[in-house]
């Protein structure tokens, strides 16, 4: 009769192995934690999915924008030198001429091109252009150049403070992005709770998926996890790639089936180069909802982003945390909006600032003692989220 093995725990649907869960990041509002750690045990042990944004969620800043202004830097893109076809001229409803020109007009293109069209604020999507464009302009370069670029522009930030990225002397184009430690907490309880964490940016993947590994995972086992998010959960903007030998690749597929090429191995990434096609679907507004079905076939359990571009994504899911910019009360109004539509309860907004002072605020007396006397814009976005934000 063979030795008998040593006893195995059984798992208890809807329980963790691990402690009851505690978000203790000072920057969180009280209803926003107390309602994430019931939803934390809620859910414990289940696998179910969450979705979260990147950019101005899990980082302060956007680490799309910071990898262009680096790369525009170094000359590696320049739009006097862009097709017509991927860069037209247009005339914004004001009257102004937009063209590509010099290098930082580069930046200043993709500023206009965030809200391109003649249709104004009847234009429901004007974000998604400049996004796709942002990946599309990287045509011809090698994913090597991407990553070292994005590593480039994270070298340089510092928790807390939104280091400005120059693209010529005395003109900066975006801030080094940092992690939001109140996010970082939160990923890390989830995954203590065996959730299964996504990533899902508008940003280009390599980016997103380089500061995953080399910035929040290290992050996350600081905080006493084991192993962090896996590359192949960073679901973000990418064209189809090519090699020597005119082979077409796909991210989404690479990222699966090449371990090389999933930790971000420079040597191997230099063999492939981004074409000008976009792989579907391009996970920005509708496109998430696509790119999670695709990936999950299912809703998620919890979502959480920060802009317009996130709204579907998270009427999608089950239960929403919004990351209310405040210095953006047209974009806060909108959201109340949506929140009344699809009723406020299954919705949390946590207040953050992206200004001199950046980070999450747990309520108006943290806001005054950080800003002083309060700005216009930050009273307007206060009063649109005021029937949904106790603090």
């Amino acid at each position: 009769m063979p030795t008998p093995g040593p006893a195995r725990a059984r798992h208890r649907p809807g329980r963790s192995n691990s402690s009851a869960p505690r978000l203790g990041a000072p920057g969180w509002a009280a209803d926003v934690r107390h309602t994430l750690e019931a939803l934390i045990r809620r859910g414990a042990g289940r696998r179910l999915p969450v979705t979260l944004d990147f950019d101005n969620t899990i980082i302060c800043g956007d680490i799309g924008e910071a990898t262009l202004a680096v790369l525009a830097r170094r000359g590696l893109l320049d739009a006097s030198g862009l097709p017509p076809t991927l860069s037209p001229v247009f005339r914004q409803p004001d009257g102004t001429l937009i063209k590509p020109d010099a290098a930082p007009g580069l930046i200043r293109y993709y500023e206009a091109y965030l809200a391109p069209t003649a249709h104004g604020p009847a234009d429901p999507t004007p974000l998604a252009n400049a996004y796709t464009w942002a990946v599309e302009v990287m045509a011809g370069l090698r994913v090597s150049d991407v990553v070292a670029a994005t590593a480039e522009a994270f070298a340089v930030s510092r928790p807390g403070e939104l280091v400005p990225i120059e693209v010529a002397p005395g003109q900066p184009g975006y801030p080094a992005p940092y992690f939001q430690p109140e996010m970082v907490e939160l990923i890390a309880a989830l995954l203590r709770h065996e959730f299964e964490v996504w990533i899902v940016s508008a940003s280009n993947v390599w980016s997103v998926r380089h500061l995953v590994l080399e910035g929040l995972n290290p992050l996350l086992r600081g905080l006493g996890l084991k192993s962090g998010l896996a590359p192949d959960r960073v679901l973000g903007a990418s064209t189809l790639l090519t090699n020597r030998r005119h082979a077409l690749f796909k991210d989404a597929v690479l990222v699966r089936e090449c371990a090389r090429y999933a930790r971000l191995d420079r040597a191997l990434l230099s063999r492939f180069t981004l074409t000008s096609r976009l792989q579907f679907p391009v996970p920005t507004y509708s496109g998430k909802v696509g790119a999670i079905w695709d990936a999950l076939g299912r809703h998620p359990f919890l979502a959480a982003g920060d802009s317009a571009g996130d709204h579907a994504m998270l009427t999608f899911s089950e239960h929403r945390l919004w990351i209310a910019r405040l210095e953006k009360p047209e974009l806060q109004a909108a959201t109340a909006q949506l929140i009344r539509q699809t009723g406020p309860d299954n919705w949390m907004v946590q207040p953050t600032l992206l200004g001199p002072s950046p980070g999450f605020v747990p309520n108006r007396r943290a806001l005054a003692g950080r800003l002083g006397q309060l700005p216009k814009e930050i009273r307007v976005s206060r009063r649109h989220l005021a029937p949904f934000s106790p603090g």
